[in-house]
């Protein structure tokens, strides 16, 4: 399979950095454009793949085409590439908000699309990425694997059923990160108040932080046995949690996250 990537920016970059070194693509068959051509040149002198002076150029060579640019210029991206998308190549779009309807209009209604949602821990291979996939059938099954293989060379990969659960999924995966570290910048405030150097204190805090979800991950323990296993019985943590409770945390990041849905998905336009 050939891909392209137009955009090499934080999100495409990541992608097709992560593809090619970590065995989902060779470089001879991995296409990048970027209207900085320097993003594109660095990345292939780092993975052999091959820099384009075009969109079409790069769509023309390739198979399933990443556009990973700005969701304002999608639509002008998807006019330049419309004559490879109208001989059957893919379109996977990685743009917030920008819905499947709003290609098709552009390129017709026989497009196969991919709408996928990543998040920036993609950069370390660390991502989850929320992936729906539009006018795919049962012969179509090789080709939707390979597109999640290069994706999973990020991170974990989500299926989703419907279009929209691509935007709910925006609050919880792509947007959370900023919630993550607002409350790894907090504790790391705290720590500092208590005495550590902020580099100890922000160690502490991201290694507690990343050390606890890499724990539920790899032994499927609910968040909720694992809180109950470390509140002992009239101890230090389940004082936090009290307080915790009591100051509104929970409240506070559902209102939080319903703020970035309502943001997020739209009443219609959906696929």
């Amino acid at each position: 399979m050939k891909i392209s990537f137009l955009g090499c920016g934080a999100m495409g970059g990541a992608l097709a950095t992560a593809a090619l070194t970590r065995g989902a693509a060779l470089g001879k068959d991995v296409f990048l454009y970027d209207s900085d051509v320097k993003k594109a040149e660095a990345i292939a002198a780092e993975t052999g793949c091959v820099v384009c002076e075009s969109e079409l150029e790069a769509a023309e060579k390739s198979d399933v085409i990443f556009i990973c640019v700005k969701p304002q210029i999608t639509g002008i991206v998807a006019e330049k590439i419309k004559p490879e998308i109208k001989k059957g190549k893919v379109i996977v779009s990685i743009a917030a908000g920008v819905t499947i309807k709003s290609y098709l209009e552009i390129v017709g209604n026989d497009a196969k699309i991919v709408r996928m949602i990543p998040n920036l821990p993609a950069r370390a291979g660390l991502g989850i990425t929320g992936a729906y996939f539009y006018n795919f059938g049962d012969n179509d099954a090789a080709l939707h694997d390979s597109i999640v293989e290069v994706v999973s060379k990020t991170g974990k990969v989500v299926t989703v059923k419907s279009e929209k659960l691509i935007d709910e999924m925006i609050a919880v995966t792509s947007s959370s990160p900023a919630y993550f570290c607002l409350m790894i910048e907090t504790m790391a405030d705290f720590g500092v108040k208590a005495g550590f150097t902020r580099k100890d204190a922000l160690l502490m805090a991201e290694q507690a932080m990343f050390g606890t979800a890499g724990y539920l991950i790899e032994s499927g323990v609910h968040p909720a046995a694992l809180k109950d296993d470390v509140c002992s019985p009239g101890g230090t943590t389940i004082a936090a949690v009290t307080a915790l409770d009591e100051a509104g945390f929970r409240k506070a990041i559902l209102e939080g996250m319903d703020a970035c849905r309502k943001k997020s998905v739209k009443t219609e336009g959906y696929s």
